[in-house]
């Protein structure tokens, strides 16, 4: 017999392993199991092989998992693709990732075969309009359930970026092991360092593009919870949901804490919520009102996450330690080491602000094709950064003073400058512009541009909004423009962005 990853299939093959909330679906642990294996063997005949890259665009479904635990069983490496984005920017991601097949679902098929049809990717498989049923169970059911061969596990590979505006693939040391290996890595690292229970179904309300849920489901599977899919977030059905379905976890972004709490007066005690063990949350500055309002109303079942594609995390923040340290973006766990550096490289003491440097054993991130990069964020010795600026406290408590160099992260999603930048200066009367993050309540950060004018043009701020959103994902552009008579540069021709960007944060509540 064909074995398993999950230790849940064991105890009940035939229990709900996987389903969508609103009937979108369901698998069993041992249907599950079979069709990961299924995949894994789908790969392999496609002419995949360990290190191969996919990519998968597709809103929340049940085929997420088996598309996840087939990776792992196959040695490949997925890459997720943003639903937002265009064909142009699809196509990038195809082509840098070197990618072998795509797999969409029905909605967005369209712009994932347009982008394939760009760089030439033949094999396209389309998730059809009902979870499990159509092209992809059919292809599927042509392979055989058989044990795949043994060798390293799959990834995951996300790309991220900083200030050269296209994103770079991120390939870390540490993606080695078999597949059971890595579940019970992500198991005891995510799972059981954020408290996740092993009982009670895992409720996925982000994008499974995002790697925090998509960590976050992998190690609520190995540790037992079952996986509930959201497709969007509603702040009623979320709780409905969580009283209904007796939800013990879940992940979210400070967005949908900012909805959760400025309705608090109007929701709170309608709903039964004290299944919950741990709502972690990531991906974005959080406003203190919201975390606080949330805490008083759910109780201490609230953690935060601090950490990225390249490793740095994660951080936790537990409920009490929130009440004890406010701003703290967490304590280190026993395998990483976090420590401010001066410019000059010389490593600072407790208390001291500087560039933030993480040290693990036997680890190194590697920006693919981009060794400069790569070689910038790095220090001898094997500490490497990714740009973030701020202290650590004698008892090894990090604390942020600066955001990630020039990075907008607005509602959990990375928006990068440059490649703002890059579509607003092609505009035929902008003569210079800069592109940075403004407080925003609900989503953390908007994108705010400032342009430069050529010398007797003018345009509106509708006009430079909509070239923008022409060329670029909705959520990348700008919200709104100012215009300045001169940008603020350096004689080397260096922008003093901080100029622009600080006005509006000295005038919010929340610390950068």
């Amino acid at each position: 017999m064909p074995s398993n990853l999950l230790r849940q299939t064991g105890v009940e093959p035939d229990g709900l392993a996987v389903a969508a909330v609103g009937g979108g679906g369901f698998y069993t642990w041992d249907g599950v199991e079979s069709r990961a294996r299924r995949f894994a063997a789908a790969l392999s005949a496609e002419g995949l092989e360990a290190g191969d890259r996919w990519a998968v665009m597709a809103h929340n479904r049940i085929e997420w998992t088996p598309l996840v635990l087939g990776n792992l069983r196959a040695g490949t490496r997925y890459v997720p693709i943003n639903w937002h984005l265009t064909v142009e920017e699809v196509a990038y991601l195809l082509n840098d990732s070197q990618s072998r097949l795509l797999v969409v679902d029905s909605a967005n098929a369209e712009v994932g075969q347009a982008a394939a049809a760009v760089v030439g990717l033949e094999r396209v498989i389309t998730l059809d309009s009902v979870p499990g049923v159509g092209e992809f169970e059919d292809w599927l059911a042509a392979h055989r359930d058989v044990e795949p061969q043994d060798g390293l596990a799959g990834s995951v590979r996300n790309y991220t970026s900083g200030t050269t505006g296209q994103p770079k693939g991120v390939r870390r040391s540490d993606e080695r092991g078999t597949a059971d290996q890595v579940i019970k890595r992500v198991s005891d690292v995510m799972g059981r360092f954020f408290s996740l229970p092993d009982h009670g179904p895992h409720l996925v309300v982000s994008p499974m593009y995002h790697s925090m849920p998509a960590a976050f489901h992998s190690a609520a599977l190995g540790i037992g919870q079952s996986i509930l899919y959201e497709n969007r977030f509603d702040v009623e059905r979320f709780l409905q949901t969580i009283e209904e379905r007796e939800v013990t976890s879940a992940v979210v972004v400070p967005t949908h804490l900012v909805r959760l709490a400025k309705r608090s007066d109007e929701l709170a005690g309608r709903h039964n919520l004290s299944s919950l063990v741990s709502v972690v949350h990531g991906g974005a500055p959080c406003p203190r009102w919201a975390k606080e309002v949330v805490l008083d109303w759910w109780g201490p079942v609230v953690y935060e996450l601090f950490g990225s594609s390249e490793g740095t995390g994660p951080l936790l923040v537990t409920p009490k330690t929130w009440r004890e340290r406010p701003g703290s973006v967490g304590e280190t766990p026993g395998f990483l080491e976090v420590a401010a550096f001066a410019e000059d490289g010389n490593r600072l003491p407790d208390g001291e602000t500087g560039t933030l440097y993480f040290l693990r054993e036997n680890f190194q991130t590697e920006y693919v094709g981009e060794a400069i990069k790569t070689s910038a964020s790095r220090l001898p010795g094997g500490w490497f950064t990714v740009g973030d600026v701020g202290h650590v406290d004698e008892d090894g408590y990090v604390y942020l003073s600066d955001r990630k160099i020039d990075m907008v992260i607005s509602g959990g999603a990375n928006i990068y400058p440059a490649e703002v930048e890059a579509v607003l200066s092609a505009h035929p009367v902008v003569a210079d512009c800069a592109v940075f993050g403004i407080p925003d309540d609900e989503w953390g950060e908007q994108v705010k541009a400032a342009v430069e004018f050529e010398l007797g043009t003018s345009v509106s701020e509708d006009e430079l909004i909509k070239w923008c959103r022409d060329r670029l994902a909705g959520f990348k552009c700008p919200r709104s423009v100012d215009v300045h008579l001169a940008m603020p540069r350096e004689a080397s021709g260096k922008l003093k962005k901080r100029r622009l960007r600080d006005v509006y944060w000295e005038r919010s509540d929340r610390a950068i």
